[in-house]
């Protein structure tokens, strides 16, 4: 079964997504800012991931672009649109 094109969740076009980068520095890091953080932490635990939850990863440098094409298997976005 294809999934249709338009219910692929990006997050560059999320609000939760947010970058920040240091003074100084050329990588922008980007993460989830998502209101339901239990739900990532959960996620991360559950599944023994170690690196910091809700972390999406560094963009190119001098760029603000998002690494991640589509969202994650933990983004509570995907969790609301299957419980639709």
């Amino acid at each position: 079964m294809m999934k249709n094109k338009k219910d692929t969740i990006k997050c560059s076009g999320c609000q939760h997504c947010s970058g920040f980068r240091p003074y100084g520095n050329t990588r922008t890091s980007f993460t989830c800012s998502h209101p339901d953080q239990g739900y990532i932490e959960d996620y991360f635990h559950k599944k023994r991931m170690s690196k910091m939850p809700g972390f999406l990863g560094f963009g190119a440098r001098h760029s603000d672009a998002v690494p991640v094409k589509t969202a994650p298997a933990w983004c509570p976005e995907k969790k609301a649109a299957k419980e639709k």
